[in-house]
């Protein structure tokens, strides 16, 4: 319908009404165009109804909230227990659907299963925080959303090296379509989704990880093992000044006291595992001894000293208990004994005392890890990802902030090389296991 007015007839309307009509006919005029140069977006070709179903999105874009993926139980350490459920979040992502939370698992065992002992997602995570936080991206739903309780289509995941990259892609995307996309629930049965071949880039890892949100309880012990090791640091400063014949300055008005966590993987299992993958791979940039760690460390200059360093370490594996010792004058190496905080560690099931040394370390002012460490590895792509939100690509001569450094990596200068993930990566090898090849950007 033309929507042209005969300008010509305006001379017969009275002056008055004449800037009335005038203001009418651009707006009139003004949406025409707007939806001009919308309407393109807004179409939708029929493989795309095909793949989302009119039916099925409450707004589009969207994640489906009445199909879902369910996925294995998560198994294995921490950090492997997030790159799966990540996996799983951005495969159902991929399948247009929600994905059932998922159980966890609360105890450390490779092998033996039956003693793995399952704990909910909600357990750990808080549920609305990490929806609220992911919402148009990814979603999760609770098993009571589901309405059809019959059989659910099953997606065997192949094995083997003839399970192909490729092959593997192609199932997902048959898996869109036809009897599989009609099914409520797909579930997806064979390897846990840790050991699922990767198709999607860093950058969608880091959006997954950036939601998630420490359960309100677990988030109380993070905020306590903290304080004290800000306390720490306080008593520290305050007996540097005494020392030098300054005033005391009380701790209410000091400066914010900061603190360096060193990811201090020197533990005996990991020590026999790093000596034969540096056979494997002839490398000698994987193991660190707590010598070359302390010496590494005391070089890093970002922070004014006494400085606080908190040790992550797994502290019943180790040899002996002599990790806060030979520390350079200005650094007061910690752990949790010595912190005065194994009780809140203590009444924890592993993946619980993993989950808050995880925020300990993230939350660092510096973060001193080894870049074959799957902890130290996520805790880097968690710091660097709050950078690019502050619009920082690079840590490359410049205190930024954040600081992290690999510790068995030599840097230009000597020290321990600066360390940020490479947010541009197409998948997540590097990170699920280990590079030499870090950089400060």
């Amino acid at each position: 319908m033309s929507i042209l007015l005969d300008l010509k007839h305006l001379r017969h309307i009275s002056l008055p009404t004449r800037p009335f009509i005038c203001k009418c006919l651009l707006v009139v005029i003004g949406l025409v165009v707007l939806r001009a140069i919308i309407s393109p977006f807004l179409a939708i070709s029929s493989s795309e109804k095909s793949f989302y179903g009119s039916r099925a999105l409450d707004l589009f874009p969207g994640v489906r909230k009445n199909k879902f993926v369910e996925v294995p139980q998560i198994i294995w350490g921490l950090n492997n227990q997030k790159i799966a459920f990540a996996r799983a979040c951005l495969t159902a992502k991929f399948l247009n659907r929600s994905l059932l939370m998922p159980s966890l698992s609360a105890s450390l065992f490779y092998k033996e299963v039956d003693l793995l002992q399952p704990i909910t997602f909600d357990k750990v995570f808080d549920f609305n925080k990490f929806n609220a936080r992911c919402h148009g991206f990814v979603r999760l739903a609770r098993y009571s959303e589901v309405s059809d309780h019959t059989e659910p289509f099953k997606l065997q995941k192949g094995s083997g090296r003839r399970w192909t990259v490729d092959r593997d892609l192609d199932q997902l995307q048959q898996s869109r379509l036809g009897e599989a996309d009609d099914s409520e629930v797909i579930h997806v049965t064979g390897k846990h989704p840790f050991l699922w071949p990767d198709h999607w880039p860093v950058k969608d890892y880091a959006k997954i990880f950036d939601c998630l949100a420490l359960a309100p309880e677990i988030e109380t012990e993070v905020v306590k093992v903290i304080s004290k090791i800000k306390d720490a640091g306080r008593k520290a400063r305050q007996e540097a000044a005494i020392s030098h014949n300054k005033k005391r300055i009380d701790g209410s008005t000091n400066l914010s006291v900061q603190y360096i966590a060193v990811h201090m993987r020197i533990e005996k299992d990991w020590m026999i595992h790093c000596k034969k993958w540096e056979q494997r791979s002839n490398s000698k940039e994987i193991c660190s001894s707590k010598g070359e760690i302390i010496h590494k460390v005391s070089q890093i200059t970002d922070l004014r000293r006494p400085v606080v360093v908190y040790l992550a370490v797994a502290d019943s594996l180790l040899e002996d208990d002599s990790v806060t010792s030979g520390w350079r004058v200005g650094m007061i190496a910690y752990e949790k004994k010595k912190l005065g905080v194994t009780d809140i560690y203590d009444r924890q099931p592993y993946l619980i005392k993993s989950a808050i040394d995880f925020e300990v370390c993230s939350r660092a002012d510096v973060f001193v890890g080894n870049s074959f460490s799957t902890f130290s590895n996520l805790v880097v792509l968690s710091r660097t990802e709050r950078l690019y939100n502050l619009g920082k690509a690079s840590s490359c001569g410049e205190d930024v902030g954040l600081s992290s450094y690999a510790y068995n990596i030599i840097g230009d200068d000597g020290g321990p090389q600066r360390w940020m993930t490479d947010m541009s990566d197409t998948s997540l090898q590097r990170i699920s296991y280990g590079t030499n090849n870090v950089s400060c950007h």
